[in-house]
Protein backbone atom coordinates (compact mmCIF):
# COMPACT_ATOMS: atom_id res chain seq x y z
CA UNK A 1 0.00 0.00 0.00
CA UNK A 2 1.29 3.38 -1.04
CA UNK A 3 1.65 6.24 1.91
CA UNK A 4 1.12 9.16 -0.55
CA UNK A 5 -1.66 9.43 -2.74
CA UNK A 6 -3.34 11.99 -4.80
CA UNK A 7 -6.79 13.96 -3.95
CA UNK A 8 -8.25 16.60 -6.04
CA UNK A 9 -10.97 19.12 -5.77
CA UNK A 10 -13.00 21.35 -8.62
CA UNK A 11 -12.96 25.02 -7.02
CA UNK A 12 -15.68 26.05 -9.99
CA UNK A 13 -18.18 23.23 -9.26
CA UNK A 14 -17.39 20.74 -6.84
CA UNK A 15 -17.40 16.88 -7.39
CA UNK A 16 -17.63 17.19 -11.19
CA UNK A 17 -14.49 17.09 -13.45
CA UNK A 18 -15.81 18.04 -16.93
CA UNK A 19 -13.01 19.11 -18.89
CA UNK A 20 -13.38 22.32 -19.83
CA UNK A 21 -13.16 22.71 -16.11
CA UNK A 22 -9.43 21.47 -15.53
CA UNK A 23 -8.10 25.16 -14.82
CA UNK A 24 -10.16 25.13 -11.81
CA UNK A 25 -9.38 21.83 -10.75
CA UNK A 26 -6.41 21.29 -7.83
CA UNK A 27 -4.64 18.27 -7.22
CA UNK A 28 -2.54 17.78 -4.16
CA UNK A 29 -0.17 14.70 -3.55
CA UNK A 30 -0.70 13.69 0.16
CA UNK A 31 -0.18 11.08 2.87
CA UNK A 32 -2.99 8.68 3.33
CA UNK A 33 -3.90 9.94 6.62
CA UNK A 34 -4.15 13.28 5.50
CA UNK A 35 -6.54 12.52 2.26
CA UNK A 36 -8.81 10.42 4.67
CA UNK A 37 -9.04 13.90 6.79
CA UNK A 38 -9.47 16.03 3.92
CA UNK A 39 -12.00 13.84 1.93
CA UNK A 40 -14.39 13.68 5.12
CA UNK A 41 -14.17 16.67 5.87
CA UNK A 42 -16.60 17.88 3.50
CA UNK A 43 -14.67 20.96 1.91
CA UNK A 44 -14.78 19.56 -1.90
CA UNK A 45 -11.62 17.08 -1.56
CA UNK A 46 -12.00 13.90 -2.98
CA UNK A 47 -9.40 11.15 -3.90
CA UNK A 48 -7.86 10.95 -7.36
CA UNK A 49 -8.37 7.66 -9.86
CA UNK A 50 -4.92 6.32 -11.00
CA UNK A 51 -4.83 8.37 -14.17
CA UNK A 52 -6.24 11.10 -13.41
CA UNK A 53 -3.49 13.43 -12.85
CA UNK A 54 -2.14 12.63 -16.33
CA UNK A 55 -4.80 13.11 -17.88
CA UNK A 56 -5.60 17.05 -16.30
CA UNK A 57 -1.90 17.40 -17.19
CA UNK A 58 -2.44 16.82 -21.03
CA UNK A 59 -5.64 18.99 -21.02
CA UNK A 60 -3.54 21.90 -19.45
CA UNK A 61 -0.81 21.22 -21.68
CA UNK A 62 -3.47 21.97 -25.13
CA UNK A 63 -4.67 24.79 -22.96
CA UNK A 64 -1.97 26.68 -22.62
CA UNK A 65 -0.51 25.48 -26.19
CA UNK A 66 -4.40 26.79 -28.01
CA UNK A 67 -3.84 30.11 -26.03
Amino acid sequence: MSTYVMVKRNTKSPYTYPDEHAPFTQYKKVRLSVAFNMVNSRIGWERAKKGDYEHWQKLMIQLRRSR
